[in-house]
């Protein structure tokens, strides 16, 4: 492959799309966009610390606290001190965060739905495994993205 925009630009715009989908359709609900990212990780592990989640979420901290402190004022999540880190804050799901699950699962449906309208099952399965394949090859030991601090701009 000779150039890269060939398969970065469809995932970045389809990544992009997904984004402002969801902040239409959570809009109502006063869940800002990327803030549903959060919430699907909680609905995994509910109780996580702010860092694990912004680790997770590949954000910055202070994007991660920015998330949690606007879905902590909604009433979404709430945040305790971290008993063996007096430090840090644990993240957990509110009644009305565990009940947003089904509304944000049936808007991600829906996105993909939208996505796959033209896709026949082989198309889509196909496409599902060529995904995980590539997302897999970055959980490999031995990969670690570049870090962005201003020596390695050298």
């Amino acid at each position: 492959m000779t150039d890269p925009r060939e398969i970065l630009g469809p995932i970045v715009h389809i990544y992009r799309s997904h984004q402002e989908y969801m902040a239409k359709e959570l809009e109502a609900y006063r869940i800002g966009s990327g803030q549903f990212d959060f919430l699907l990780i909680l609905y995994h592990k509910d109780g996580i610390s702010q860092e694990t989640l912004a680790k997770t979420l590949k954000v910055s901290k202070a994007t991660s606290t920015r998330a949690v402190q606007s879905l902590e004022k909604e009433g979404y999540v709430y945040r305790k001190r971290d008993t063996d880190d007096l430090r840090a804050y644990k993240v957990y799901l509110t009644e009305k965060g565990k009940e947003m699950r089904g509304v944000i699962h049936e808007k991600l449906v829906s996105f993909i739905d939208i996505i796959f309208s033209d896709f026949t099952p082989e198309e889509k399965e196909i496409l599902r495994l060529l995904l995980r394949k590539a997302a897999f090859k970055l959980l490999e030991p031995g990969f670690e993205p570049p870090s962005n601090s201003p020596d390695d701009m050298q």
